[in-house]
Protein backbone atom coordinates (compact mmCIF):
# COMPACT_ATOMS: atom_id res chain seq x y z
CA UNK A 1 0.00 0.00 0.00
CA UNK A 2 3.29 2.47 1.26
CA UNK A 3 4.85 1.57 -2.13
CA UNK A 4 1.86 2.84 -4.24
CA UNK A 5 1.28 5.99 -2.67
CA UNK A 6 5.07 6.45 -2.78
CA UNK A 7 4.79 6.16 -6.61
CA UNK A 8 2.03 7.90 -7.14
CA UNK A 9 3.59 10.70 -5.06
CA UNK A 10 6.99 9.98 -7.89
CA UNK A 11 4.65 10.59 -10.73
CA UNK A 12 3.34 13.37 -9.80
CA UNK A 13 6.08 15.42 -9.27
CA UNK A 14 7.72 13.96 -12.32
CA UNK A 15 4.90 14.83 -14.04
CA UNK A 16 5.21 18.37 -12.62
CA UNK A 17 8.91 18.32 -13.45
CA UNK A 18 7.95 18.22 -16.99
CA UNK A 19 5.52 20.43 -17.07
CA UNK A 20 7.98 23.48 -15.96
CA UNK A 21 10.62 21.69 -18.56
CA UNK A 22 8.44 22.11 -20.88
CA UNK A 23 7.37 25.98 -19.99
CA UNK A 24 11.24 26.88 -19.46
CA UNK A 25 12.07 24.97 -22.97
CA UNK A 26 9.05 26.65 -25.15
CA UNK A 27 7.87 29.65 -23.45
CA UNK A 28 9.17 32.70 -24.45
CA UNK A 29 10.57 34.92 -21.27
CA UNK A 30 9.38 38.14 -22.54
CA UNK A 31 6.28 39.45 -22.82
CA UNK A 32 4.28 42.10 -24.35
CA UNK A 33 0.88 43.84 -23.92
CA UNK A 34 -0.01 47.03 -25.97
CA UNK A 35 -3.40 48.80 -26.31
CA UNK A 36 -4.59 52.37 -28.19
CA UNK A 37 -7.04 54.86 -27.85
CA UNK A 38 -7.95 57.94 -29.14
CA UNK A 39 -8.71 61.11 -27.33
CA UNK A 40 -10.00 64.04 -28.08
CA UNK A 41 -7.70 66.44 -26.84
CA UNK A 42 -4.35 68.12 -27.59
CA UNK A 43 -1.08 65.87 -26.92
CA UNK A 44 0.11 68.72 -24.22
CA UNK A 45 -2.71 67.85 -22.31
CA UNK A 46 -2.67 64.88 -22.69
CA UNK A 47 1.22 64.72 -21.72
CA UNK A 48 0.30 66.56 -18.34
CA UNK A 49 -1.40 63.76 -17.10
CA UNK A 50 1.17 61.34 -17.89
CA UNK A 51 4.51 63.08 -17.34
CA UNK A 52 3.43 63.05 -13.60
CA UNK A 53 3.15 59.42 -11.53
CA UNK A 54 0.87 62.12 -9.06
CA UNK A 55 -1.01 62.53 -12.10
CA UNK A 56 -0.64 59.55 -13.31
CA UNK A 57 -2.29 57.43 -9.98
CA UNK A 58 -5.88 59.26 -11.12
CA UNK A 59 -6.06 57.58 -14.31
CA UNK A 60 -4.26 54.07 -13.69
CA UNK A 61 -6.91 51.96 -12.58
CA UNK A 62 -4.70 50.35 -10.05
CA UNK A 63 -5.82 52.67 -6.99
CA UNK A 64 -9.19 51.29 -7.78
CA UNK A 65 -8.89 48.57 -7.38
CA UNK A 66 -7.58 49.38 -3.56
CA UNK A 67 -8.57 52.69 -2.34
CA UNK A 68 -6.44 52.29 0.47
CA UNK A 69 -3.44 51.93 -1.59
CA UNK A 70 -0.10 53.88 0.17
CA UNK A 71 2.14 55.94 -2.61
CA UNK A 72 5.29 57.09 -1.82
CA UNK A 73 7.42 59.87 -4.58
CA UNK A 74 10.59 61.02 -4.89
CA UNK A 75 12.44 63.18 -7.18
CA UNK A 76 10.94 65.51 -9.31
CA UNK A 77 7.20 66.30 -9.74
CA UNK A 78 6.78 65.28 -13.46
CA UNK A 79 9.65 64.09 -16.25
CA UNK A 80 12.91 61.72 -15.78
CA UNK A 81 13.61 60.73 -12.10
CA UNK A 82 10.15 61.46 -11.16
CA UNK A 83 9.49 57.81 -8.80
CA UNK A 84 6.48 56.36 -7.11
CA UNK A 85 6.17 53.60 -4.96
CA UNK A 86 3.13 52.04 -3.58
CA UNK A 87 1.99 49.65 -0.90
CA UNK A 88 -1.30 47.57 -1.28
CA UNK A 89 -2.69 44.43 0.15
CA UNK A 90 -4.64 43.39 -2.87
CA UNK A 91 -2.11 44.91 -5.70
CA UNK A 92 1.09 44.20 -4.51
CA UNK A 93 4.02 46.38 -3.65
CA UNK A 94 6.28 48.35 -6.07
CA UNK A 95 7.25 51.43 -8.14
CA UNK A 96 7.68 53.04 -11.55
CA UNK A 97 9.70 55.80 -12.22
CA UNK A 98 10.70 57.72 -15.63
CA UNK A 99 13.10 57.04 -17.76
CA UNK A 100 12.41 58.93 -20.87
CA UNK A 101 10.38 61.78 -20.83
CA UNK A 102 9.85 63.29 -24.92
CA UNK A 103 7.51 65.96 -24.39
CA UNK A 104 3.78 65.75 -26.00
CA UNK A 105 5.43 62.33 -27.64
CA UNK A 106 6.73 59.58 -25.92
CA UNK A 107 6.75 58.33 -22.05
CA UNK A 108 9.09 55.44 -21.12
CA UNK A 109 8.77 53.96 -17.03
CA UNK A 110 10.49 51.18 -15.24
CA UNK A 111 8.63 49.20 -12.81
CA UNK A 112 9.98 47.40 -9.69
CA UNK A 113 7.32 44.65 -8.65
CA UNK A 114 9.43 42.85 -6.24
CA UNK A 115 10.57 40.20 -8.41
CA UNK A 116 13.26 39.18 -10.76
CA UNK A 117 12.96 40.81 -13.66
CA UNK A 118 12.96 43.90 -16.49
CA UNK A 119 9.54 45.45 -16.78
CA UNK A 120 9.17 48.55 -18.57
CA UNK A 121 6.23 50.38 -19.74
CA UNK A 122 5.68 53.20 -22.52
CA UNK A 123 2.96 55.91 -23.67
CA UNK A 124 2.91 57.16 -27.13
CA UNK A 125 1.13 60.05 -28.56
CA UNK A 126 0.72 60.61 -32.39
CA UNK A 127 -1.65 63.12 -34.20
CA UNK A 128 -4.89 61.02 -35.40
CA UNK A 129 -8.21 61.84 -36.85
CA UNK A 130 -10.41 62.75 -33.79
CA UNK A 131 -7.60 63.88 -31.66
CA UNK A 132 -4.38 62.04 -30.58
CA UNK A 133 -3.74 58.25 -31.03
CA UNK A 134 -2.25 57.27 -27.56
CA UNK A 135 -0.63 53.83 -27.22
CA UNK A 136 0.58 52.32 -23.78
CA UNK A 137 2.33 48.98 -24.01
CA UNK A 138 4.05 47.03 -21.13
CA UNK A 139 6.95 44.69 -21.75
CA UNK A 140 8.81 41.99 -19.07
CA UNK A 141 11.38 40.25 -19.58
CA UNK A 142 12.44 37.49 -17.05
CA UNK A 143 15.67 36.30 -19.04
CA UNK A 144 18.11 36.91 -16.18
CA UNK A 145 15.47 36.20 -13.25
CA UNK A 146 16.52 33.30 -10.75
CA UNK A 147 14.99 29.77 -12.22
CA UNK A 148 11.48 29.89 -10.23
CA UNK A 149 11.11 33.76 -11.38
CA UNK A 150 11.86 32.94 -14.72
CA UNK A 151 9.42 29.52 -15.06
CA UNK A 152 6.89 31.37 -13.34
CA UNK A 153 7.63 34.84 -15.49
CA UNK A 154 7.45 32.37 -18.88
CA UNK A 155 4.33 30.58 -17.41
CA UNK A 156 2.79 34.25 -16.34
CA UNK A 157 4.10 36.14 -20.07
CA UNK A 158 1.21 33.51 -21.71
CA UNK A 159 -1.46 34.72 -20.09
CA UNK A 160 -0.78 38.36 -19.50
CA UNK A 161 -2.72 39.81 -22.21
CA UNK A 162 -5.66 38.34 -21.00
CA UNK A 163 -4.30 39.47 -17.08
CA UNK A 164 -3.03 43.04 -17.60
CA UNK A 165 -5.31 43.71 -20.95
CA UNK A 166 -8.21 45.24 -19.41
CA UNK A 167 -6.48 47.51 -16.82
CA UNK A 168 -4.69 49.03 -19.77
CA UNK A 169 -8.28 49.80 -21.55
CA UNK A 170 -9.71 50.50 -18.53
CA UNK A 171 -6.75 52.96 -17.89
CA UNK A 172 -7.02 54.78 -21.29
CA UNK A 173 -10.63 55.20 -20.68
CA UNK A 174 -9.89 56.91 -17.46
CA UNK A 175 -6.93 58.75 -19.03
CA UNK A 176 -9.58 59.93 -22.46
CA UNK A 177 -12.40 61.11 -19.69
CA UNK A 178 -9.91 62.99 -17.11
CA UNK A 179 -7.84 64.97 -20.78
CA UNK A 180 -11.23 65.61 -22.52
CA UNK A 181 -12.12 67.20 -19.44
CA UNK A 182 -9.12 68.97 -19.00
CA UNK A 183 -9.41 70.13 -22.83
CA UNK A 184 -12.79 71.20 -22.50
CA UNK A 185 -12.36 73.55 -19.21
CA UNK A 186 -9.40 75.06 -21.38
CA UNK A 187 -10.95 75.85 -24.38
CA UNK A 188 -14.49 77.42 -22.77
Amino acid sequence: MKSKIFKVIGFVLLGFAVVFAIIGAFFSPKSHIERSIVINAQPAVIFGQINSLKNAIKWMPWGEKDPNTKYAFEGPESGVGAKMSWQSEVVGNGSQWIITSEENKHLKTGMNFDMDGTYTAEIFLEPAEGGTKVTWTYDGDVTDAGMATSLMGKLMGKFMDGLLGPDYEKGLNNLKASAEREQKAAEN
